[in-house]
């Protein structure tokens, strides 16, 4: 994608501040070039460029001197993509004096339909723009149970508007973000042919497709942990305006989460610019951090012959796929099959999601288990705390391989989870 020619070293254009911050001199002239005459190659670099540095930029509230960067809040969760999602990883854990902290932790709000609140939206935000009072504050913290197993629980204290009594609380921690290009460029057929909605082969499994109603017509969901996202932009967009405040065109709200029934955050000033499709940040800005995201490669699996033999001997590789094909026929290092599958009681969100109950969650990705940012915790809401923790949270669909995991013996569930960690 291009960089407008307008946006390139005008004093007064708010891109202008970020390119002076993160380009020097001769960056600048190679963007003029290669807006001109580059090849898709380096367009797509450049575009990866631009979009970590905004991927990394900490947003401030508007109006501000630094135009190029307001627009955060009135109430949000984050001030970057990076807060959660530092180097394209997923939410940091930390535990100081027996208080766990997490980096990448929110609460999301729903009725029994999915509805949001009315009151405080789809997400609890616990931050807010001087001036304002956070809708929460939120203390997450494990409980371990008789099973053994950990469950992530939380600690809110609503400070103004309290939730309506139907609403549900779910928790979930920032996925990491590594590995995203690959699975755009999954052909959809290749995830078509996998869904058995109506289990017809009988295996137990039945995984189904989520379809997304786009403005260039209906996609496959593919993105989010429920499949919520059509495209890497789509979930960025989402994520830009429910975790910081940020309008775009994809997503046309400069107050973020904020409802009706919240008048205080509502009277803010909006960081909305003509110079920015009319909204807070671009269209091109969002396509320009969804490419960087793409770019952020997983690092190449070792070949473990024995630890592929278990995964497949297990029934994982049913629906953690060592690859799926791209339209020209690569094959594809994903670990998922892009479905919706019912994970069991035990693993169920607190509301559905759409076209996903709250049972169901798209195949996780195998994909940076190791953790870019240390060690890392597992499933949708960090409880895991080891994979060998994750696989006996496996229900549902899943439980049939859980068991033959456990039936394994010790000396091959430890081959296995090895395996896993490598990826």
């Amino acid at each position: 994608m291009d960089v407008p020619l307008s946006h390139i070293g005008a004093s007064g254009d708010r891109h202008d501040g970020i390119f002076r911050q993160y380009m020097t001199a001769f960056h600048r002239a190679l963007v003029l070039v290669s807006c001109l005459f580059a090849p898709m190659a380096m367009a797509e670099e450049l575009d990866s460029t631009v979009g970590k540095a905004l991927f990394d930029r900490k947003w401030v509230q508007a109006p501000a001197s630094t135009n190029a960067a307001d627009g955060l809040g009135p109430l949000f969760n984050a001030q970057g993509c990076a807060t959660c999602h530092k180097n394209g990883g997923g939410a940091r854990f930390s535990a100081i004096g027996g208080v766990l902290g997490v980096a990448g932790f929110v609460v999301r709000l729903g009725d029994n339909e999915g509805n949001p609140d009315p009151n405080l939206g789809r997400q609890l935000q616990e931050h807010a723009i001087p001036g304002l009072m956070p809708e929460a504050r939120i203390e997450p913290h494990l409980e371990q149970g008789a099973d053994g197993l950990s469950r992530m629980l939380a600690k809110i204290a609503f400070t103004q508007e309290k939730p309506d009594p139907a609403t549900r609380q779910e928790f979930r921690v920032a996925p990491p973000l590594l590995g995203r290009g690959l699975m755009a460029r999954v052909a959809a057929q290749e995830i078509l042919k996998n869904a058995d909605p109506d289990d017809r082969n009988g295996d137990g499994i039945s995984g189904r497709a989520r379809i997304i109603a786009t403005p260039e017509g209906s996609q496959l969901g593919r993105f989010g942990l429920k499949a919520t996202a059509a495209s890497i932009a789509d979930q960025t967009a989402d994520a830009a305006m429910l975790d910081m405040g940020l309008s775009s065109p994809l997503r046309p709200f400069p107050y973020g989460d904020c409802t009706k029934a919240e008048t205080h955050c509502l009277a803010n000033a909006t960081g909305r610019s003509p110079e920015l499709d009319g909204e807070e940040i671009s269209r091109q800005m969002v396509e320009m951090v969804a490419a960087y995201v793409a770019a952020l490669k997983p690092l190449p699996a070792k070949a473990n012959p024995e630890g592929e033999r278990l995964l497949s001997a297990t029934g994982c590789t049913a629906c953690h796929m060592p690859s799926l094909k791209a339209e020209t026929g690569e094959a594809l290092p994903v670990f998922t099959d892009l479905l919706l599958h019912d994970m069991g009681d035990g693993l169920a969100g607190a509301f559905p999601d759409g076209f996903a109950t709250a049972n169901e969650w798209r195949t996780a990705p195998l994909i940076d288990l190791a953790g870019r940012n240390g060690k890392r915790r597992f499933l949708h809401d960090g409880r895991a705390a080891t994979l060998d923790e994750a696989i006996r949270w496996h229900g549902g669909e899943a439980l049939k391989a859980k068991d033959l995991f456990m039936n394994l013996p010790k000396a091959d569930q430890v081959k296995l989870i090895d395996y896993l960690g490598s990826l």
